[in-house]
């Protein structure tokens, strides 16, 4: 301790100063501690209780890819058809918290067996295919090089989706693509659950009481299982028709970003249309790359 300042002051005294002056450095170096830690590397807090925080929150401007992919079994009559479809964009997440996706179909494709026979095609191209075929087809072909712009909450709830054009002409189509997942607005652990009812638009439009849960976390993904019931009514061709069945599967979800990199799910369910039951089976797998 220097006393140049207080020269004149006796031992008694200078230990005096000495005490207030190390009080003062320590409030000093408290402050200073605790305003380093505030401004850190901006990471979430991680608690030792083993839970983490989903939430949908991308990078900001991210560049992304996604490579969907969609199955349909008519069981009764063995037809399957494969649908991929490859879109580019950009997700970017807003000063409100919402994210902003962006995303061009580049690439649109089929393949499957039909009337006893192996076919595919791809939209855009020259592709010899029957009138039946083509009547499965167009309805996805159709949405070559159409580019969508939607809106996400934080636990991926979508708020709003349409088709944009060059000339910023707006549609209030929806794209193919879907997600599937949705997060819990608290922290949760392995082998803890939640559940939402979710509306899927992929093939014929279905209610889904879905329930979710996180089976495990392995390193930087955490994998998270669904099970959901299946429900739906409406009219084809003037026909009623229900719908009942079941949805399994699991996502592989990015923890830092909330992305479901690896989608992987399964549909089961009987179309009762006039009395005949028809039974589906569909398939949806999503990769997503950033």
């Amino acid at each position: 301790m220097n006393y140049f300042f207080f020269p004149n002051l006796d031992l008694a005294n200078k230990n005096a100063v000495k005490t207030i002056l190390m009080k003062k450095y320590f409030i000093i170096l408290t402050g200073l501690t605790l305003l380093l830690n505030s401004c850190g590397s901006g990471k979430e807090e991680v608690k030792d209780d083993g839970k983490i925080q989903l939430a949908f929150k991308p990078l900001h401007k991210s560049v992304l890819k996604t490579d969907y992919e969609f199955s349909v079994n008519s069981v009764t009559s063995g037809d399957i058809t494969s649908f991929k479809i490859i879109s580019t964009g950009e997700a970017d997440t807003l000063p409100d918290g919402k994210v902003e996706l962006e995303l061009k179909n580049d690439s649109v494709s089929m393949t499957g067996f039909v009337g006893g026979k192996n076919v595919s095609a791809k939209a855009g191209g020259t592709d010899s295919i029957s009138q039946d075929v083509r009547m499965v087809c167009m309805p996805v072909f159709s949405f070559l090089g159409k580019k969508f712009r939607s809106e996400y909450d934080a636990a991926f709830n979508k708020q709003i989706e349409v088709q944009v054009s060059d000339s910023g002409f707006v549609d209030s189509t929806e794209n193919r693509l879907q997600f599937f997942i949705r997060y819990p607005a608290n922290r949760v652990g392995v082998g803890e659950s939640w559940e939402r009812d979710i509306l899927i638009k992929a093939g014929n439009k279905m209610n889904c009481s879905a329930k979710y849960t996180l089976k495990e976390i392995q390193g930087t993904n955490a994998i998270i299982s669904i099970e959901g019931k299946l429900s739906g009514k409406g009219q084809s061709f003037g026909n009623e028709f229900t719908i009942d069945g079941t949805l399994t599967g699991t996502f592989t979800v990015d923890i830092a970003t909330g992305w479901p990199t690896k989608t992987d799910l399964q549909q089961e369910f009987k179309l009762n249309l006039n009395g005949k039951e028809m039974p589906m089976k569909y398939s949806i797998q999503n990769e997503v790359s950033y």
